[in-house]
């Protein structure tokens, strides 16, 4: 939906203020790196505690622990049933471990890549939106960049979106505006 109306284009310009501001405080970055951060620890936790065990530990069937000349029957309908002998509880047991390690180092891995983008993404040095070529009509300054904004009202369970292209100078000369896209 297209600006219409000086308030809704006001809140527009408010939201690219806003985005620009809590762009050069450095916040978005740091809350994005310790939250990709836990993610990352959670990750290898599930990896190295929750997938590991240990081999020369006996397997359990029904809560009670086999012995080698032990055969577990297990009864299932969703398949997997059947009857199994210690070496082969051994091997569900590590396999079952297998699919948290993959997922554990998998959650870490993806965590990592993530914050490296963010931590390039979110670079508080970096100039928000792109740079226009004309000069600022308030300062005379070439210090006017612009970017897409878009700002939300929820109504109940209608969410209603203004747009807009905002171009703004720096916050020193405080210039503003907004045309349609």
């Amino acid at each position: 939906m297209a600006v219409d109306g000086g308030n809704m284009a006001q809140a527009v310009i408010d939201t690219a203020y806003n985005e620009r501001k809590r762009l050069h405080t450095g916040r978005s970055r740091t809350t994005t790196m310790v939250v990709l951060g836990v993610l990352a620890a959670i990750g290898i936790f599930l990896a190295l505690v929750v997938g590991k065990s240990d081999p020369d530990t006996a397997p359990t069937c029904d809560g009670h622990t086999m012995t080698r000349t032990s055969v577990c029957r297990i009864w299932s309908n969703h398949g997997g049933g059947g009857t199994y002998s210690y070496d082969e509880m051994i091997d569900r047991r590590e396999s079952s471990n297998g699919v948290w390690r993959g997922i554990g180092f998998g959650a870490a891995g993806l965590a990592a890549v993530l914050m490296m983008v963010a931590y390039t993404k979110l670079d508080p040095n970096r100039p928000w939106g792109n740079p226009v070529s004309a000069a600022c009509p308030r300062c005379r300054e070439l210090n006017l960049r612009e970017k897409l904004t878009v700002h939300s009202i929820t109504k109940g369970r209608t969410t209603y979106r203004y747009s807009g292209i905002v171009t703004l100078c720096t916050p020193a000369c405080g210039f503003s505006t907004i045309r349609q896209r």
